[in-house]
């Protein structure tokens, strides 16, 4: 071959250099895109998860009727409707006007216009009736959506990070959608037993949706962005509360019925489960109509876009002083929440004689302070960690921090205070406090390992389920008199104590490296080099 014919040859061999100007360089900003998208769809998931789920507290009490041996304990019965906030205090009278006691005649009066009121005509279907539950059936339906969630938390993490996100996500919703739509009629048939078996079935589609929702977050949100998603995403669960709450009593009232209730959640869920179907993708490389530049941004330089399988390290991801410093944040802040949410209304009752039940605005302000906070948390935290004000690791400790410390103060506050007002100050902004953790401790997981942050979501929820299902039993004997005031403040100061010791342990363990391990184990890339050679 002739020298020129070789030079020739030569040059038509791209070399690195050309290889690499090949590659489109990483944006440095990108306007909204699909990832805002995807961003919506998350937050909707949570948001109709949350509503399915929460509806059901005020859902049930429509669904039952007055017990008739209440008539046999009026007095006790008509306490229990006064705390419930169904009966005017004022329209029981001690003394008429001439002289003569008319408590007795008061009481089953109402009893008789309360039963009237709850019993509606039975339909052709039979789903307009009223069940005769008392107050323990309505507890029993009520958790038993929690024990199918606490049966299914560890499996569905699991199927999110074998399978993405997004699939977890649809079953949930057509799954919850379809079970909300039956539920009248399962109801007619089967009674209570029967709704039991439709909200533990609930309850297992929705176990996967943290978990999922984690892992999804983790591929779309590019790393400048990922504090402002995480808040706009989380702040669903509160959103779909007050949705639930409000939306709940008013369909129950109206002329439909109860079963209305059932309808419209379930409706919402099916066509959130369309939604997800049709615009929704695991990750950026999964989505058909998605720019180059915008993938791009999100993903950089390091995916080729080939699916691999991974292997979950859990030898490494168990001996992590980095995971178990955000486990321990983790079951913290849940086990506070629920604190605050089941216990301080009853404290504030029992020793403050204030019920915050009497005002339905009262009851949402936690839940609206929540919502606003998270936004502030989300975009304050990427506004200073893109500016370079402070390091991303100062603003995860500090987000985790006020977000704990906060409502643990509030908590001390509390149990001092002997203004109701005062005390609803307190509840407010603890429970608003607590969204800081949506870039505290769950975007650590995040930071920690993207490829298993679902996994991890769904190991800490584990944890965190079983600690709260030991609280009722620690609070039940340290506050064995609901009105001894020293006995609640020393609860309180115990929560406090725990709150503070597992913040101080998510700051000193934590890390925003990503881990070693969380590099993804591929068997069909090695299977593959095998068959090469």
């Amino acid at each position: 071959m002739k020298e020129s014919e070789r030079e020739s040859e030569y040059q038509k061999v791209p070399t690195r250099e050309l290889i690499n100007d090949n590659i489109p360089e990483i944006p440095l900003s990108y306007g909204y895109g699909i990832r805002h998208v995807q961003v919506a769809l998350l937050l909707l998931s949570l948001t109709v998860a949350y509503t399915a789920r929460a509806h059901m507290g005020l859902t049930v009490v429509a669904m039952s009727k007055t017990p008739r041996n209440a008539i046999n304990n009026s007095s006790g019965f008509i306490n229990e409707r006064i705390y419930n906030n169904t009966v005017d205090i004022s329209d029981v009278k001690e003394e008429n006007n001439n002289g003569t006691n008319s408590l007795e005649s008061e009481i089953n009066g109402t009893i008789s216009k309360l039963s009237k009121d709850n019993e509606t005509s039975e339909s052709i279907w039979d789903v307009y009736m009223t069940y005769e539950w008392p107050k323990s059936i309505q507890e029993l339906i009520l958790d038993s959506f929690f024990l199918g969630y606490f049966l299914m938390m560890f499996p569905m993490g699991m199927v999110a990070q074998r399978f993405g996100g997004k699939i977890p996500l649809q079953v949930c919703m057509l799954v919850n959608g379809v079970v909300s739509l039956m539920t009248p009629s399962v109801a007619a048939w089967g009674g209570w037993k029967a709704v039991c078996s439709c909200r533990v079935i609930q309850g297992l589609s929705q176990a996967g949706v943290y978990p999922s929702i984690q892992t999804v977050l983790s591929k779309w949100a590019p790393a400048s962005e990922r504090g402002r998603f995480a808040s706009y995403i989380y702040s669903g669960s509160t959103i779909g509360t007050v949705i639930a709450f409000q939306s709940s009593g008013a369909l129950s009232s109206s002329k439909a019925g109860w079963p209305a209730t059932f309808w419209f959640f379930g409706s919402v869920c099916i066509a959130a489960f369309i939604l997800l179907t049709m615009f929704s993708a695991n990750s950026p490389t999964e989505h058909k109509n998605i720019s180059e530049e915008e993938k791009t941004f999100i993903l950089g330089r390091i995916d080729d876009g080939i699916k691999k399988r991974m292997t979950i390290p859990w030898k490494h991801i168990l001996t992590s002083k980095h995971v178990w410093g955000a486990f321990a944040a983790h079951v913290a802040s849940g086990v506070c929440f629920v604190f605050f949410l089941t216990q301080t209304p009853a404290y504030m009752f029992y020793i403050l004689g204030f019920n915050i039940k009497n005002s339905g605005i009262l009851s949402s302000l936690p839940y609206i302070a929540s919502i606003i906070l998270s936004v502030v948390y989300g975009v304050v935290s990427d506004y200073c960690t893109n500016r370079g004000i402070v390091t991303l690791k100062t603003a995860r400790i500090a987000s985790n921090s006020i977000a704990q410390i906060g409502p643990a103060l509030c908590l001390v506050a509390v149990s001092f205070t002997e203004n109701s007002t005062f005390a609803v100050i307190l509840l407010v902004l603890g429970v608003g406090l607590l969204a800081g953790v949506h870039v505290g401790w769950m975007l650590n997981y995040i930071d920690l390992s993207p490829n298993f942050s679902g996994s991890l979501m769904a190991l800490g929820n584990t944890l965190t389920s079983f600690a709260s299902l030991s609280q009722p039993i620690l609070i039940s004997n340290i506050v064995t008199d609901v009105k001894n005031r020293f006995q609640w403040r020393i609860m309180m100061f115990l929560m406090a104590t725990i709150i503070f010791i597992t913040n101080g342990v998510f700051a000193w363990f934590m890390s925003t490296e990503i881990q070693p391990w969380d590099q993804i184990d591929s068997k069909e890339t090695s299977d593959t080099e095998k068959n090469n050679q």
